[in-house]
Parts: structure tokens; C-alpha cells; sequence
């Protein structure tokens, strides 16, 4: 059991479904840090609402404020904005919509261009008519063409009225967008780029040229489910209507009460995750490898998608033709192994994929996808389990 010290995994039976469980679904959702725990655990025991202005509702303003600048330079974006949200898709919401003002332009957002292997929250959430929002497409490792997006601005007659969305890093790959190019472009073109670095943030550094507005979550990187973050440059971006409306919290860019206790606990997981960011990095990308090597050891025809494109470290989507995803993770779930088909925001479904599908990846093989992903507890133990379960699925009945 365990790594031999060359990047191989040696692989062992897998144990019964009453030992421990191996949880390798990071980027559905991660286990909560300690130092997010302890930091959460110590705010439920202090009272006050952050828009009182007696003493107790003082001290609970300066630990949101806190948060709010600990999370903004643990990405490295101290001179943003930072409003606190329910979560990425409520961000997205909030940002991908027409009215957005363009500050740097003097004009307002009335169009969306958007990558077709986007999160379903922003292809589906966004508030642009249909007419108004097109999708740009990907090659077959699911990457956007900075040229085909020049060409497109070019095109435009009004490109500062556009808003541009991409992913930074896809979640049911891995697969890493150019995100300096695509910022560098808008910026040249006077159009506002708005990037989800939900499955970024936490494992890689941001871009060197940020975009103008930025979405994250915290329970991607160790911290509280509930808690998300909409962020942006204030000499850029202007968002002149609250998507919730209520008591003009947050700068009147988000109404309703802080969720105080959740935004301690994302600054102290980002920031844990900071931290670490290098070697976890590292380490994620060795397991990631060790587990792409054993399975094709196991399965040579298995397919790893996008292998040589640029990746998160710690992500591997593969498909095992014949081996539909619903029942390999059901099998794989009776063994004690959790891992998943895509994205975990379809309601508990398996279906089929739109990012492969984007990629051009034929149906059959699209139905057997599935995908893995580690965080920051991951063991070789876990690779070497869940080797061992995708190779007990194969064996003879």
C-alpha cells in the first residue's frame, strides 16, 4: 500500500464499506480545514449583528471587515471590493446581468459572451436574453482560443457594452483557461472580464493580471458550505441594482445580514490554503499523476481527457468505455470510494456532460465519464484505494 517514492502507486484490495470511506470529491466539495473549524468555532461564541452600533455590533463589523481584507490578500487582490454572498452561483447571478456599468468605458453591459464549458450557473443563471448572450467554443481539450475571442471583439460595435465570462478552471476537468491572454484582451478591447475562480482559488495563484470581477467559494477550499464571494475592481465595475435587495449591507451591492460566522471561516481557510499553496500543489499533481499512471496500468484503454493540457493539479476526468458513470459510482460508492461524473450541481443526477459534449467527446464515451479529485487530506492510501475498487469493477463476478 501506499507510493514507492517514483510517482507509482502500489495498488491493494479495497477494504469493506464499514472502514474508513475514501473521499476523493474535492471539487464538489471539501472537508472542512481545522484552522476554518477553530476560526468559526471561536465566532459562535461572540453576539452582535455588523450594522449595530453598540459595542457588540463594533467588534462583530471589525471581524467581518477583517475577513473581508484577509481573503482579499490571501488571492492577492488587497485594492478590490469584496461582497460576501450565499455562494458562487448567487455571485454570478449577481454579476451576470445587463445593467453592470463599465466604469473604465462609460457605458453599460448589455451582452454576454461566454465559454460553452462554463459552471451551469453561469450558462443557466445568468440575466441576459437569449439574443444577447452567445457562447464561444472550445477545442478538444475543452480551451478557449484567445484568438477566436479577438475576433469576436473585433466584431463587436459596441464591445465595452459586452461582458466576457470564463472559467478559470473547469471543474469536470481541470482544464486551466488562458485567463492573463483573455484578461489582456478585454483590458485592450475595453470590455469587462468577469472569471469563476471557484475551482482556482486555493490551488493556484491568481493570474498576474486579475480580472475585473472574480467569483469564489469557500466550501471548494476547505471552508463553510454557504458562504461565496463576489469580487471586483471599483475603478472598473459599478453594479448599480442589488440582486437581493433588503438594508443595503455590503455597499448596497448585497442586502440581508452577514453571514459572520461563514466569512471568518472562508478568510481562515484561504488563507490556510495560501499558505500551503506551492507544495500542496506539488503534492496534489503527484497523486493526481500516480493515479492517471495506475490506471492506465490497470485499464490501458482507459481515456484521460485533456491530459496534456494545462490542469488543476489535483484533477483527473477519465471515461472507461462500457462502464456507464451512474453505475460505476453507485459500485464504487458500496466499496467505500466516492468520486463523481462532472459537476455535482445537478441535483444528485448523473447526466450527461455538456463540457464533454462541448469538447466534442462522442456520447457513448461521455456517459462512462467520471471524475476524481483530491484536496488537502488526501493520502496514496486513498490512490491506492480507489486503484484498487475502479479494479475490482472490471474483475469477474
Amino acid at each position: 500500500m501506499g507510493h514507492n517514492g517514483e510517482g507509482q502507486v502500489k495498488i491493494t484490495s479495497p477494504q469493506s464499506p464499514s472502514d474508513t470511506p475514501v473521499y476523493c470529491d474535492y471539487n464538489a466539495t471539501s472537508p472542512l480545514r481545522p484552522a476554518a473549524r477553530e476560526a468559526m468555532l471561536d465566532m459562535l461564541d461572540h453576539v452582535g449583528n455588523a450594522s449595530s452600533i453598540h459595542s457588540f455590533g463594533r467588534a462583530a463589523r471589525q471581524r467581518l471587515e477583517k475577513a473581508r481584507q484577509d481573503c482579499l490578500e490571501a488571492l492577492g487582490l488587497p485594492n478590490h471590493r469584496l461582497v460576501f454572498t450565499s455562494g458562487a452561483t448567487e455571485a454570478l447571478a449577481t454579476c451576470l446581468r445587463p445593467g453592470v456599468e463599465n466604469l473604465a468605458a462609460g457605458t453599460t453591459v448589455s451582452g454576454l459572451l461566454i465559454a460553452s464549458t462554463e459552471h451551469v450557473a453561469a450558462l443557466d443563471g445568468h440575466g441576459f436574453a437569449a439574443e444577447r448572450a452567445r457562447q464561444m467554443s472550445v477545442d478538444g481539450d475543452g480551451r478557449l482560443a484567445s484568438g477566436a475571442l479577438a475576433a469576436l471583439l473585433d466584431a463587436d460595435a459596441s464591445p465595452s457594452e459586452t461582458l466576457v465570462c470564463v472559467q478559470g478552471a473547469n471543474n469536470e476537468t481541470g482544464v486551466l483557461q488562458p485567463v492573463d491572454d483573455i484578461a489582456r484582451l478585454c483590458r485592450d478591447h475595453g470590455v469587462l472580464f468577469a472569471c469563476d475562480l471557484v475551482q482556482w482559488a486555493g490551488r493556484l495563484p491568481v493570474p498576474n493580471l486579475p480580472a475585473d470581477i472574480v467569483i469564489v467559494s469557500a466550501h471548494k477550499i476547505g471552508g463553510p458550505s454557504g458562504v461565496g464571494a463576489l469580487i471586483y475592481d471599483p475603478a472598473r465595475v459599478h453594479f448599480p441594482r442589488p440582486l437581493v435587495r433588503g438594508g443595503g449591507q455590503e455597499r448596497g451591492v448585497r442586502g440581508g445580514t452577514e453571514n459572520l460566522v461563514g466569512a471568518v471561516g472562508f478568510a481562515a481557510a484561504l488563507d490556510d490554503a495560501a499558505a500551503h499553496l506551492a507544495s500542496q500543489a506539488e503534492r496534489l499533481a503527484a497523486l493526481r499523476d500516480g493515479f492517471e499512471a495506475g490506471l492506465k496500468s490497470l485499464m490501458p484503454e482507459a481515456v484521460i481527457f485533456a491530459q496534456k493540457a494545462p490542469r488543476l493539479p489535483n484533477t483527473s476526468s477519465f471515461a472507461i468505455l462500457g462502464r456507464e458513470a451512474a453505475m460505476a459510482l453507485m459500485q464504487l460508492d458500496l466499496q467505500g470510494v466516492a468520486i463523481s461524473s462532472g459537476s455535482a450541481c445537478s441535483s444528485g443526477k448523473v447526466t450527461q456532460s455538456h463540457v464533454l459534449a462541448a469538447m466534442g467527446v462522442e456520447p457513448a464515451m461521455a456517459r462512462c465519464a467520471l471524475r476524481v479529485s483530491f484536496g488537502f487530506s488526501s493520502t496514496y492510501r486513498d490512490v491506492a484505494r480507489l486503484l484498487a475498487a475502479l479494479e475490482a469493477l472490471s474483475a469477474p463476478a
